[in-house]
């Protein structure tokens, strides 16, 4: 108990921490923000975010996996009114305490809707879906399952051609495969085996939650 506490505690010092500087830099930044305009808002945009990536705290997955840095890509086109059409791709490998790890790449589609506030910062929510590349260690099974997606950002346009802000980002990946790996598909087996990933009962189905709060630039094109 004390282990989880432990790395909770981590996770939310370090989103804060990642927060505070972002806020720092806004602030620093709003003397020089240029008004945006109904032209500038409405381009097609292409950016990308580094940031934590994180198991989502009190899941199955919080509690086998740690916190680690990500990071993705993303491209925007305009609708009318305030929507947005968003394409993104992330990737993340997240270790652990003992043998496991995960490697996921999930790539979605969703629509982005911003906020109708007349201010300099502008606020999006996003909902989509995909899928997920992932790699499951120490079995090393690889495969794309199902993926659910949703977003929020904050962000201004400074120099009417550059996006700055924050944004985070959900993903669950839903697993949609149970097969034992293929080396075991035959009874015979070397010394060398892992024993553990042999037993078809050691495989249960699990759904992972992730989120990702990163800093954001984009260019707008």
């Amino acid at each position: 108990m004390d282990t989880m506490q432990k790395k909770l505690n981590f996770i939310l010092n370090y989103n804060l921490a990642i927060f505070h500087l972002i806020l720092i830099c806004l602030l620093v930044s709003t003397p020089i923000f240029s008004i945006e305009n109904e032209d500038d808002r409405r381009k097609p945009e292409i950016g990308a975010w580094i940031g934590a990536t994180n198991p989502f705290p009190g899941t199955p997955t919080q509690q086998l996996l740690d916190t680690s840095l990500g990071f993705g890509a993303f491209a925007r086109l305009p609708w009318p009114y305030f929507l947005y059409t968003e394409f993104g791709t992330s990737y993340s490998v997240y270790q652990s305490q003992t043998e496991r790890a995960l490697t996921t790449v999930p790539v979605y589609a969703a629509l982005a809707y911003q906020l109708p506030f007349d201010l300099p910062v502008k606020f999006f929510i996003k909902g989509g879906g995909g899928q997920a590349y992932v790699v499951a260690r120490p079995s090393n099974t690889a495969r794309w399952n199902d993926l659910i997606y949703g977003g929020f950002e904050a962000s201004f346009i400074a120099g009417r051609k550059v996006r700055i802000g924050i944004r985070l980002d959900y993903n669950k990946i839903m697993e949609t495969n149970l097969d034992t790996p293929s080396i075991y598909d035959f009874p015979l087996q070397s010394p060398f085996d892992d024993t553990r990933l042999s037993n078809p009962a050691n495989f249960q189905l699990r759904n992972a939650d992730f989120f990702h709060f990163g800093l954001m630039v984009s260019l707008l094109i």
